[in-house]
Formats: C-alpha cells, structure tokens, sequence
C-alpha cells in the first residue's frame, strides 16, 4: 500500500509539473480586408510562437523567416487555388508581438482562408481571424487544427464563427487554460462534498461570468498583463490558504509569503501601485475574517467569486480581440461562456473521483497538489511580472 501512495502522489505531482510548462496557449489573430479579388492581410503574432517555429525574431533575418512562415501557413484561396501572396514591409516587433503585414492578389473574388499554422506539430494552435469583405458588416472566425478553414461564403449556420464554433472554443479554451484548471483545482482539493464543490464552482462562475461580458461588452478592459499576473497569484493565495486550513500554525509563513508577492508586483511596472495597496488591503481583511471563521464555506465562496472575476477577464482576451461586430457579439459571448462552463464540469467531474480516492488511501493530496500549485503559480507570477 505504501509503494501504491507513492507512486500515486508522484503521479499527482507529476501532472501538475507538466502544467508549469504548458501554461499559455498558441494563439494568433489576423485581420482580412477584401477589396475585390485582393486583399490586406495583418497578421499579430506573440513572439513565442515564432520562436516555437525554430526562428528568433530579435534579428531582421529572423523577422523576414518569420513573415515568409506565416505566408505560407495563412493562404487565402479563390476559385482556382491558392492565391499569390507579397509583403510590403518587413514584419516588426510590437509589445511582446510580431506584426506582419502582406497583399493577396487572386484572379478571381478570394473564396476561403486556411490555417496550416503548426499543422503536423505537437502545438495546438488557435487562429482568431476577422474579416471585412467590400466594405461590408465584419464577420469573424476561429480556426484551429479542428477546422482549419473557413469558407466565406458558407451559411451562418456552419461558418466558423458560429454559436456552436464558440462552444467549442470555450471547451477548448478551459481545458488548456493551465492556469485557471489549477486554480479550480486547489479550489476544490479540501472540498468535503460534491455539493461543495458545485457551490465553489458556482461562486467561480458567477465572478468571470459578469468580467466576460463586461470586456466583450468593451464596457470594462483593465490591462492584460495586470490580469494575466493576478491570475497567477490567485492561484498562489488559494493555495497557501489551503496550507492554513490544513494547519493554523502555518498562518505566519502563508502571511510572509503573500506579503513578499506583493512586494515583487510593486516593483514591477505591470501592477500599478493602487492595485498593489487594494490587494494588501483585501488580504489583510479576508485573513482577519479567516480567523474568525476558518472552514466557513460562505466566506470561501466570496473569495472565489472575487477571483472568478479576474479570470473572466482573462477568459475575455481572445473574444475581445476579435473586435466582433453586432451580429456575432451575443453569439460569441453565449457560446464562449457556455463552453468554458461545460469545459470546467467536465474537469470538475473527472477530477472529484480522483480525489476521493486518494482521500480514503490516506494520501496527502490536499497539502502535494496546494504546495505543487503554490510553486507553479510563484513561478507564472513572477515571469508574468517581469519576463
């Protein structure tokens, strides 16, 4: 039995190791603008996913293989095949990002784009693409390894950027969201019940529910590294929460800790120094309410509605991004949000088994994976902060 718990909780810590580098997703975002039988063609890329395709984009050389590469990947084609592309401008580097700019010229009314970006390789990368076709009302599209093209012309209904497309972009947003499927994790690892976890996961829900719609709405967009960082530092207070319910004498070494992430985020030009006084200010404050009532679920639930609200920005950078037009917003906020909904469950559904197992073997799951997820999430904070 004890050669068995240990290779269970190594399996448990191993899971969550691979998470740490498998954090952020491969994404991109194009934007199409069609006169006639040619069109305008940008491009934003992160730099990371250049540097994933073998190139180092620090150099003009490097920018110039990066330009040819997504050319090559993004092809526009109309009835007779693929259309010529040709760059104007070298590509240049902007905020973390390359930005490459070309014309497609058909011969006849470009019918179809098709991404073979990463195609064949262990990158499962996402193409968010919008287009504006003579003038007309924008539309947009996602396109991934699933369904790498979209044809211009097909009905609504089975268009890309369809209420069923964002469904499954929801899904498949949630279930490679590293950061926020370990947050949900150290959130529910002291649950008692299955009834308390759906109340966790409702007080989740309702927080990045409302962020989702105000930031597609454009009613509310704090800055995305700001996000990004909080994201990662809930992870951290969650799980060094979880350190103090599982023992009070642990209370100091969490307070310490929480206060020296703090310390690093005023020293980083990505939180401003408000947000970093706000966060002390509501530490202090919950852990006095801590105190007073440590296994009372109520307060825990505020704690993880309040979180779920940043996650929902988080959850809303790749929607807003697209810049939808009126006819694809409700779709795509309704879709999107009912997707990552049913990417959670199903997440919440396969890991409660797991933990009872592990619970009636007597495994310390509870203090591995909250000591794991405080690692991985000091790790995501601080490169998020300054890298």
């Amino acid at each position: 039995m004890t050669r068995t718990r240990r290779l269970a909780g190594a399996l448990l810590l191993s899971l969550l190791a691979g998470a740490a580098e498998a954090h952020t997703r491969s994404v991109s975002h194009g934007f199409w603008e069609v006169t006639g039988s040619s069109v305008e063609a940008r491009v934003v890329i992160p730099l990371l996913e250049i540097t994933r395709m073998g190139i180092r984009p620090e150099t003009p050389t490097g920018r110039a293989r990066a330009g040819e590469a997504l050319m090559a990947a993004l092809r526009v084609h109309d009835a007779e095949g693929v259309c010529a592309s040709s760059a104007r401008l070298p590509p240049e580097v902007r905020d973390g990002n390359l930005i490459h700019r070309w014309r497609v010229d058909c011969a006849s009314p470009p019918r179809m784009l098709a991404s073979g970006l990463f195609a064949g390789s262990a990158v499962a990368h996402t193409h968010f693409a919008r287009l504006q076709a003579n003038g007309e009302e924008p539309a947009s599209a996602v396109l991934s390894p699933r369904q790498p093209e979209w044809r211009w012309q097909a009905s609504a209904s089975t268009a890309p950027g369809s209420f069923g497309a964002f469904v499954a972009h929801g899904v498949g947003h949630i279930l490679t969201g590293w950061d926020h499927l370990l947050f949900l994790l150290v959130l529910v690892v002291l649950a008692r019940s299955l009834k308390e976890v759906v109340v966790l996961a409702t007080g989740f829900t309702l927080g990045h529910s409302a962020t989702l719609a105000l930031a597609v709405l454009d009613i509310a967009r704090p800055a995305a590294p700001a996000i990004e960082a909080f994201i990662a530092l809930s992870i951290v207070l969650v799980a060094l929460e979880n350190g103090v319910r599982l023992d009070t004498r642990s209370r100091g070494f969490a307070l310490a800790a929480a206060t020296g992430l703090l310390g690093l985020a005023a020293l980083s030009p990505v939180m401003a120094p408000t947000v970093v006084a706000g966060l002390a200010l509501a530490g202090l404050c919950y852990t006095a309410l801590l105190a007073r009532d440590a296994p009372g679920l109520r307060l825990r639930l505020a704690l993880t509605a309040a979180f779920g609200l940043f996650h929902g920005f988080g959850f809303a950078g790749e929607l807003t991004a697209l810049d939808l037009g009126p006819a694809l917003l409700l779709p795509a906020l309704l879709g999107f949000n009912l997707g990552v909904e049913a990417g959670q469950l199903l997440m919440l559904t396969a890991i409660w088994p797991l933990l009872l197992l592990l619970r009636r073997a007597r495994l310390p799951a509870a203090a591995a994976a909250s000591s794991m997820a405080a690692g991985i999430g000091v790790y995501w904070f601080v490169l998020r902060l300054f890298g």
